[in-house]
């Protein structure tokens, strides 16, 4: 008996010695949250926090603000049971209805409504500190986790949406995160609604917007559906047309204006503008592009109508031999190697005739571009060509002036060119620059916004560009006196940015189409905001007397 006691004591003893290795090697000595080679599955300095700085707007749901990236040690399968959240740099926390956590894994990527990884907690808003309880496994490697809001619908405009990650709770283990508040947030516009983005209607791009507000007070946009990539002309693009009839926060299917049947055989480039009677044109080129085209076999130039508020478009109707080309009548045109329409916005002046500027390409030896207007007084069906308006200029746009002046803004790196016209852009004088309006060589956008002639309070004109050397922060500055000065500019796209149009809505706010996010390439928002928001609350759309 004693012998057998004593084997089982010491079986015991063994039984307890190998469940202290076991527990050990698992870390239960310590902490659930170690691996079996005692080293924690995360390390909390390697925990990285990113702010998403876009703009955001009224109504939006599932925008990103937090972007969380936990990297796990090989051989881990940890659970995240916890994220503790404030939102202590938000400027009113009714602005946001709810947040969720999501994680998509391995994945870099996040894309709202589109089934973007797991779920892993929803919850209101309701004091300005959070926490989150969460079951979500967590894999070897990065993992990426995306903290959204959905902003109220009656959200004011310009506040903030900001929040800091606090300390998650990984297995049963507390980790503070001290770089958890990056700078930045997101500011509410009354508007920011992606449109269109690659792969959207099987399109692997889209580029180049034009925005107009039709008689009905339908917004109508034309962007080029860049099929194949994101490359300019020879290639296989179809124009599109688009309608929203609530303001810009939903848009119709596309309608096809003009389409590409193939590389050298699609179109692209479109500005369009509004006759007195109401009708949309759209102006756009087509087949062998800028740099392929000769005189002999020039790119196309082309019109296309809508008599229903862009609701339907006739096909493209050739104008070409009435601008340039071989079969042009005049000596000097005939000879013209290539052209093509400033894209975006053009203009119908007060007594009816139709304009928009053309980059024309005048010899084989040279590839320097001029400024041409073309111009239109049957609302579309004939045209003739201006004197040059800027020698050297690229991509431009045209405003009328109080007094009948027309005035050309024209594409070039640095500071923006200018001339103008007082024969309804028949001549042109000298080509100038604007010291306050600069940026990268990219398209851009000029309108009137309001005129004390129309009975408003004051002249307004506005202007965008992207305001660096690279295609990023695209502004808006604002004239008071008729374009010869700029003293009002604001940033209305933080990050990557390039070609932007701009209407003004029946409200008298301001509607811009534009290009964000080049790594994409591009996806294309409409941003809508009030003057009071541009000037900062100095200044307000109102009458003369309002």
């Amino acid at each position: 008996m004693n012998s057998i006691t004593h084997i089982s004591a010491s079986m015991v003893n063994l039984k307890s010695v190998l469940l202290l290795i076991i527990a050990f090697s698992l870390g239960f000595s310590t902490s659930r949250a170690q691996t079996r080679s005692g080293q924690m599955p995360i390390i909390p300095d390697s925990v990285k926090v990113f702010q998403d700085n876009n703009y955001t707007g009224r109504g939006n749901i599932d925008e990103p603000v937090l972007h969380i990236v936990i990297p796990v040690s090989e051989g881990s399968r940890p659970v995240l049971s916890e994220v503790h959240l404030n939102f202590k740099g938000t400027s009113h926390l009714k602005d946001i209805t709810q947040c969720r956590i999501y994680n998509t894994g391995n994945v870099n990527a996040f894309h709202p409504g589109k089934s973007s990884g797991d779920l892993l907690a929803t919850a209101r808003i309701r004091r300005s500190e959070l926490t989150l309880k969460t079951r979500g496994g967590l894999l070897p490697g990065d993992n990426h986790l995306w903290l959204t809001v959905d902003v109220s619908p009656k959200a004011g405009e310009g506040n903030k949406i900001d929040v800091a990650l606090e300390s998650i709770r990984v297995d049963d283990r507390n980790y503070p995160i001290v770089n958890g508040n990056p700078e930045g947030s997101r500011e509410i516009l009354l508007k920011r609604v992606l449109v269109l983005a690659p792969g959207d209607y099987g399109s692997k791009n889209y580029r180049i917007p034009a925005i107009i507000t039709a008689d009905d007070h339908s917004l109508v946009i034309v962007t080029d559906k860049r099929k194949d990539n994101s490359i300019d002309l020879p290639e296989d693009i179809d124009i599109i047309a688009q309608r929203s009839t609530d303001g810009g926060k939903t848009w119709s299917e596309p309608v096809t204006v003009a389409k590409g049947e193939g590389r050298y055989k699609g179109y692209g480039d479109a500005c369009i503008t509004r006759t007195l009677s109401g009708k949309l044109v759209a102006l756009y080129v087509g087949g062998p592009g800028l740099w392929n085209s000769t005189s002999e076999k020039p790119q196309g130039h082309y019109v296309s109508v809508s008599d229903d508020n862009g609701k339907s478009w006739t096909g493209p109707i050739d104008i070409t031999g009435q601008l340039y080309g071989i079969n042009c009548p005049d000596s000097v045109r005939r000879h013209w190697q290539s052209s093509f329409f400033g894209s975006g916005r053009g203009l119908t002046l007060r007594d009816g005739r139709i304009m928009a500027v053309i980059a024309v390409r005048e010899s084989k030896e040279n590839h320097k571009l001029n400024n041409y207007v073309v111009y239109s007084d049957d609302e579309g069906t004939t045209w003739h060509v201006s004197q040059k308006a800027i020698d050297g200029g690229d991509e431009a746009k045209v405003v009328e002036l109080n007094d009948g002046t027309i005035l050309l803004s024209s594409r070039t790196a640095g500071n923006r060119l200018w001339a103008k016209s007082t024969d309804r852009g028949v001549t042109w004088g000298p080509k100038n620059t604007w010291h306050e309006i600069w940026g990268n060589a990219c398209d851009a956008d000029i309108i009137r916004y309001t005129s004390t002639r129309d009975g408003y309070d004051k002249d307004r004109i506005l202007h965008t560009l992207p305001n660096a050397k690279n295609r990023t922060n695209v502004s808006m500055w604002l004239s008071y006196d008729e374009g010869t000065t700029w003293p009002v500019r604001k940033t209305i796209c933080k990050g990557e940015s390039a070609y932007s149009s701009i209407t003004i809505l029946p409200d008298g706010t301001i509607g811009v189409y534009v290009e964000e996010d080049e790594s994409v390439p591009y996806k294309m928002y409409f941003l809508n905001f009030s003057l009071d928001w541009l000037t900062d609350g100095k200044d307000h759309f109102r009458k003369a007397g309002g």
